[in-house]
């Protein structure tokens, strides 16, 4: 009986790959290809390599390092992955011409699929992992625009009462105040940035800032393709697939509270904590009849 064939690995893992010790020629196309997925997506051999400011030759090297048969197939994958994460508008197209009475039922399925899909995109490990780096004794930052906000906002109360300092980067105030509120981040801080389709760029400058202060990124995104996947110290995925919207945000909601459940569980002080907060808000409370 022959064993079953592994699925080649997603196109951006493939290149992360690549570019672990390869020469600075190729190291500087994946680099390029990680930073840029949508222009990777389009552009022909000859212009990325001007960007990369290396040759044709090295960028066809580069894609047979990572697996791929030459420069035409890597950028065909790389093309399907873009269209997929970012084609709203064709879903919506396509979504209209279908039956009516089919929908509801294909939003419940598109939701339960998002959700099995976090047990097999992250291990257990990566969720230890993530809560250890949530233990940190320095400052938790946590920031996404859009909608993604208000599940930042949700992830920020839900930590506050088992976490040393946490805050959140995306409330008013836009690009320039989250950046001014992360303007001390260093060493022994941790950023959690949170990005589904559609990608924002600020996310991926503000991540890649906290980087280079020395601080830890957590990234929490739908797939490999996402920008915000390669500024990422360790990264979760939440599958975001939805028929219609840009983005379904069951799974990343879920992925958070599976990352808050960890934290409280890890933490020895938790039960002390809750039974302090339980007791501090029960006044407040309205129990037995009116």
């Amino acid at each position: 009986m022959s064993t079953p064939t592994a699925a080649p690995a997603h196109p951006y893992e493939r290149i992360r790959e690549a570019a672990r010790g390869a020469p600075p020629a190729l190291a500087a196309v994946a680099e390029w290809l990680l930073r840029h997925p949508a222009q990777a997506a389009m552009l022909g051999i000859e212009e990325i390599a001007r960007e990369c400011g290396t040759s044709a030759a090295s960028v066809n090297r580069f894609a047979r390092t990572a697996g791929f048969a030459g420069f035409t197939e890597m950028k065909n994958a790389l093309a399907l992955v873009m269209r997929a994460a970012i084609d709203p508008v064709q879903k919506l197209r396509d979504e209209q011409g279908r039956g009516a009475e089919s929908a509801p039922p294909q939003y419940l399925a598109m939701a339960h699929a998002n959700l099995e899909q976090l047990a097999t995109a992250n291990t257990r490990q990566d969720i230890e992992a993530a809560a250890k780096l949530l233990a940190t004794r320095g400052r938790i930052y946590v920031l996404g625009f859009g909608l993604t906000s208000y599940v930042c906002g949700w992830l920020v109360d839900a930590l506050i009462p088992y976490s040393h300092s946490v805050s959140a980067l995306s409330a008013s105030g836009g690009t320039e105040q989250s950046a001014s509120r992360m303007s001390t981040i260093g060493k022994g801080d941790v950023l959690i940035a949170i990005s589904l389709p559609r990608y924002s760029i600020a996310t991926v400058d503000l991540a890649r800032y906290a980087r280079e202060r020395g601080a830890k990124v957590l990234v929490i995104v739908d797939s490999q393709a996402a920008p915000l996947a390669s500024e990422a110290d360790l990264r979760l995925f939440a599958s975001a697939v939805h028929p219609v919207l840009p983005a379904s945000y069951v799974a990343v909601q879920m992925l958070c509270e599976m990352l808050v459940a960890e934290v409280m569980r890890n933490n020895p002080e938790a039960v002390a904590m809750a039974a302090e907060l339980t007791e501090s808000v029960a006044s407040q409370l309205s129990v037995g009849l009116v």
